[in-house]
């Protein structure tokens, strides 16, 4: 490995870790709740949810109406992240040019049929049983995003609603 790489991911490290580190919960509960804290800006986002992981899949299948795959097996090097007892945990992680949008369409089902998301609708039965929170980090560029991205999941776990 060269002297720059090496480089790179110490400054990656840092970097990420100081984001981890310095990451603020906000409770969501309402569209309105993601308007009044996130603004449309790029960045990186986690999703944590008390809601267990099995009554999400079954409960997102029914709004979808079709299978909600989730990822079983971790990428080599990393873990899955599981939920301790009732606590939160991160079920989904991601980058977007427009955080907001994102994860109203992740949390309230919006947006084309198409997109990939979770596909929950948080203030619905039973989603609204459980408490549910979001962290983000502002980031412009698309490489660092990415770079965040798979750093958190490679070193913290994988949420297991991420598939890739």
């Amino acid at each position: 490995m060269s002297l720059i790489e090496k480089e790179l991911i110490n400054i990656l490290n840092k970097y990420s870790k100081d984001i981890y580190n310095n990451l603020i919960p906000i409770p969501i509960d309402s569209e309105l709740s993601i308007n009044e804290n996130v603004e449309s800006v790029s960045g990186v986002y986690w999703i944590e949810t008390t809601m267990p992981i099995n009554i999400m899949k079954e409960s997102i299948e029914k709004i979808i109406e079709k299978p909600k795959r989730i990822r079983v097996n971790p990428p080599i090097n990393t873990t899955i992240i599981k939920q301790n007892n009732n606590s939160f945990y991160v079920v989904y992680s991601g980058t977007e040019q427009n955080i907001n949008s994102r994860l109203k369409a992740h949390l309230f089902n919006m947006g084309h049929k198409g997109t990939g998301k979770l596909g929950c609708i948080i203030n619905t039965v039973p989603f609204n049983k459980y408490q549910w929170q979001i962290k983000f980090k502002q980031i412009d560029d698309i490489t660092l995003r990415y770079a965040v991205e798979s750093w958190w999941r490679l070193n913290i776990g994988w949420p297991s609603f991420c598939l890739r």
